[in-house]
């Protein structure tokens, strides 16, 4: 479902705030900064007006998001927020303060929202870990409140990054004849 609803920052309307709902996973709200540019029906191109084009600024939160229209993902006390242009990862409470933003002229941001739950885990040796199914390939992204000591992909250890204290980038492949599918087993 697509939302779209205009909001007034610091009296400038011609902002939009859109709410996508990807309720299986999780939520995304996008912010978009689209002042001092509109369609010219005339010159049938979009045109530009520099006095027009201002910063704006504004708030996101994880209460912005409709979580009862997906009774499995439902309502968390606990967020973990992407913010896809900034390349940033952070926890949200359902009672802390908004996410502030400032978005300069022509400019986004996509805040995907994941409530936390705790992952399936198995007591493994000396640790635990815990095993994720997913599809695509790339950078997995994943927030942890400790360090793993080692990550395998499809059963091959491999390596890892941990930035910030809390986040873990796994480099994933895409494999064809799995359709994509890897597992990721992370060992804490």
């Amino acid at each position: 479902m697509l939302c779209t609803s205009q909001i007034n920052l610091n009296n400038f309307t011609a902002i939009d705030l859109c709410k996508f709902y990807v309720l299986q996973y999780g939520g995304v709200i996008g912010a978009f900064n689209c002042q001092g540019a509109a369609w010219d029906p005339n010159k049938r191109r979009i045109k530009g007006c520099k006095e027009c084009y201002k910063t704006v600024e504004g708030s996101v939160h994880a209460n912005d998001i409709e979580w009862d229209q997906n009774s499995e993902m439902g309502y968390s006390e606990d967020y973990v927020v992407y913010l896809n242009q900034a390349d940033s990862l952070l926890p949200m409470a359902s009672n802390s303060e908004p996410n502030q933003l400032v978005l300069h002229p022509s400019t986004f941001e996509l805040f995907s929202f994941v409530p936390v739950k705790k992952l399936n885990q198995t007591a493994r040796g000396d640790g635990r870990s815990a095993r994720v199914k997913i599809k695509g390939g790339g950078s997995f992204l994943a927030y942890s409140n400790e360090r793993p000591r080692e990550c395998f992909v499809n059963g091959s250890e491999v390596g890892f990054e941990w930035l910030d204290g809390r986040k873990l980038v796994v480099v994933v492949p895409w494999i064809e004849e799995s359709g994509g599918v890897c597992e990721v087993v992370v060992q804490c």
